[in-house]
């Protein structure tokens, strides 16, 4: 038991390579929501001989959005839809989601993440659902699904950029909300702490969309014994 007066997120590292060197990194706007809700962040940096100390040190846990997953996880082939497939990265995202569910800390993933949750806890991707998902900064329309976990209000205008989506649902995921398209744009764990948001709430700070996630995530981190 610590004595902390703030909860410390593990957030998972996104990748840049600028002047042929690899940089490890996590975007200001994960940090900012987090700090907002009087939480420390440390970056979970790839092939860490320890990571699993590191890991027991968290209250919780964040994964962040970034490039695509292998469709090995999920029993598919990549025929070039899958892009920027970064091995190390979804070995690290596979290992958060694995420990967070096993020890029952909260855990939120965006974008990526929210189909990291998926695809490691045995649900499958659409490997491309083509450009009517990508690069939109707001208006982009979701109904959501009444639930006991986000009490969001059943028509929400958020933003958009990805290409690829949830197709087959995790076992003990549930919907909670979707695009007119039908493309699913947030699940939850049907009893651990465990949230997935396609869109980027990180982005969106001020709407109301975001403060319930934030707020419910936070909510999850001080329940937790």
């Amino acid at each position: 038991m610590n004595n902390r007066n703030y909860k410390l997120i593990g957030c998972s590292p996104r990748l840049l390579t600028e002047d042929g060197v690899l940089k490890e990194f996590i975007n200001q706007s994960y940090i900012d929501s987090l700090l907002e809700h009087n939480c420390n962040v440390i970056m979970l940096t790839l092939n860490n001989p320890g990571l699993e100390e590191v890991l027991d040190l968290c209250d919780g846990f964040l994964i962040t959005g970034g490039s695509d997953i292998d469709p090995k996880y999920f029993g598919e082939d990549n025929l070039g839809l899958s892009k920027n497939v970064k091995p190390d990265l979804d070995i690290i995202d596979k290992i958060i989601v694995e420990y967070a569910t096993k020890t029952k800390k909260p855990l939120l993933g965006i974008c990526r993440g929210h189909q990291a949750i998926n695809v490691f806890l045995g649900g499958t991707l659409h490997q491309d659902i083509g450009n009517a998902h990508k690069s939109i900064a707001n208006n982009h329309k979701v109904k959501s699904i009444k639930n006991d976990v986000l009490a969001f209000d059943e028509d929400l205008v958020v933003n958009s950029y990805h290409h690829q989506a949830v197709r087959d649902v995790a076992p003990n995921m549930k919907t909670i909300a979707y695009h007119e398209d039908g493309t699913i744009e947030a699940i939850v764990h049907d009893t651990l702490p465990i949230i997935g948001i396609q869109w980027h709430p990180e982005k969106l700070l001020g709407s109301k969309e975001s403060k319930v996630i934030f707020d419910k995530f936070f909510e999850f981190l001080n329940s937790k014994k």
